[in-house]
């Protein structure tokens, strides 16, 4: 049903009347025009690329998946799908399918968060913001937190602890120039100038998170280490970005050799898992 018509019909009777119980949970279609941005979006930083592909991905499949969206005054308040809903409006889309949530602020803000939280492409600083902001405004435990999330509370305590790190890990970490374990190695380094000395490097000669840890401990990584070939340091590289965790690429003369991925907790070793089996 598309929404237009049925709040036409309803003018000036009230928000309520804008959704009977029997339309709450059906799928219809609004003109993008009348959606507004959430206000609780746990992820701050959307990459352009990224969205631009969602965007091809749209004109050939559509929206298999309805945004999520709540009254508010003559037109519509975004809870989850943001998104979906930049990528349809650079696709070209005029309308998109969305479900109603007749619900307060209060409720609508929980609704977004945890719809974010609980994806797994979401930026890591995003997410710990994204917790932070549940724990705040809800004045919940990091067990409730986790609980809702569906996380172990030291991966919920670990992921939090980003917040905490030195301004220009945060920085590096949230515009996508490092990982979250390279982040993790840095963050041992107490010399602001050491710290932005490596972060430069990281960037510009792709360290893996290995050699971040071999720097900060202050050891000078040997002959056999600097003999590592551009590539494989590019592939261990790729696959932390992919992964989020510290990853190992060994490989011998022979192009022998094995990976080996860390997991910290039981939580970590799940998700690698799912990754890993798609």
């Amino acid at each position: 049903m598309e929404v237009g018509k049925m709040k036409k019909a309803v003018l000036g009777r009230g928000l309520k009347a804008l959704i009977p119980e029997k339309e709450e949970g059906r799928i219809h279609m609004i003109s993008v025009s009348e959606i507004q941005p959430g206000t609780h979006q746990a992820r701050k930083s959307f990459n352009a690329d990224s969205i631009t592909s969602l965007a091809e991905t749209l004109k050939q499949d559509g929206i298999i998946q309805p945004l999520v969206v709540s009254p508010s005054g003559t037109g519509w308040k975004l809870i989850a799908g943001e998104r979906r809903l930049r990528a349809a409006k650079i696709a070209g889309f005029k309308k998109v399918p969305v479900t109603i949530k007749d619900t307060d602020e209060a409720s609508a803000a929980f609704i977004s968060l945890i719809e974010n939280l609980q994806r797994e492409d979401l930026n890591p600083l995003d997410e710990a913001s994204g917790l932070e902001a549940l724990m705040k405004k809800f004045s919940l435990t990091q067990e409730a937190v986790a609980e809702r999330v569906g996380k172990s509370r030291s991966t919920v305590a670990n992921t939090l602890r980003l917040l905490k790190f030195p301004e220009d890990i945060v920085l590096a970490l949230g515009e996508g120039k490092i990982s979250e374990g390279h982040a993790r190695a840095l963050s041992v380094i107490k010399d602001p100038r050491k710290r932005k000395h490596i972060i430069h490097r990281i960037i510009n000669e792709h360290l893996s998170v290995r050699e971040i840890e071999f720097l900060s401990s202050g050891k000078k990584t040997g002959p056999k280490n600097r003999q590592v070939s551009a590539e494989i340091r590019e592939i261990a590289e790729k696959l932390e970005s992919s992964l989020s965790t510290k990853v190992e690429v060994k490989a011998n003369k022979k192009n022998q050799g094995h990976i080996k991925i860390h997991f910290f907790s039981s939580d970590e070793l799940d998700r690698l898992i799912k990754r890993l089996s798609r």
